[in-house]
């Protein structure tokens, strides 16, 4: 007897759509407002120290998405910038009103710019500070339910990382191509043993099609890897 296999693609299909699918009776009604306060931080770029590329308005809705479907309470973020993804997810919190307030922390080694106050969610900024330094100054009683890494994992992050990320801990990849820093922060993940093969899924960048489906125009690198206990089969 022949079995049915769900390969990444068909798993990435799924995942995207039943993500997006979550959003969109929001879509009509606030992701116009949305995507203006976001491309409004392309200004905070005059007040960097270190002036570098940022994430697509479609990541900035992936990230939306995720974060209104899962409803994480903490987050942690490397690589903030100009604050674009941060406040994609702060924005998102906000909707989360059945919920207890979400907190965001989040570093730029680069940089001191003042995000706007633009949200009622707490975002703790750690300006000019590395992922390392940072990870050093969080508790083993701090759990963070999201991690999206815009920037490259060090050594020595790793082991600080272990201790404040639990079963259903989701990272969020950007840059997901090639073999630039998304790729990598998944494979140094892999090889440190923070995420497994056998217990997380890696979900590849949305495609043309489905992005499309949903007014998403921009390329986006963002991939997700879930632990599987996210995974339910039902009958409806």
């Amino acid at each position: 007897m022949q079995t049915i296999k769900i390969n990444p693609s068909d798993l990435k299909v799924i995942f995207w759509n039943k993500v997006l699918d979550n959003a969109f009776l929001k879509q009509k009604t606030i992701q116009k407002d949305f995507f203006q306060k976001i491309d409004r931080l392309d200004k905070l770029r005059k007040d960097s120290d270190y002036n570098t590329g940022s994430i697509s308005s479609s990541s900035s809705w992936l990230l939306f998405s995720m974060v209104l479907f899962f409803k994480p309470q903490i987050i942690m973020e490397v690589g903030s910038f100009i604050g674009k993804s941060t406040i994609s997810m702060a924005l998102t919190a906000d909707l989360n009103i059945d919920q207890n307030k979400c907190e965001i922390y989040c570093c730029d080694s680069s940089n001191k710019i003042i995000f706007p106050d633009i949200s009622t969610t707490t975002i703790k900024q750690f300006h000019k500070t590395s992922s390392t330094e940072m990870l050093k100054s969080f508790s083993s009683e701090t759990k963070f339910d999201i991690i999206h890494l815009d920037g490259r994992l060090q050594k020595e992050d790793f082991v600080l990382l272990s201790k404040n990320i639990t079963e259903k801990t989701i990272f969020i990849l950007d840059d997901f191509e090639g073999i630039v820093k998304g790729v990598i922060n998944y494979l140094n993940l892999v090889n440190n043993s923070l995420i497994s093969r056998k217990t997380h899924l890696l979900i590849n960048t949305i495609n043309n099609e489905i992005a499309g489906r949903y007014g998403l125009l921009e390329k986006s690198t963002t991939a997700v890897v879930i632990p599987t206990n996210y995974i339910n089969f039902t009958n409806q």
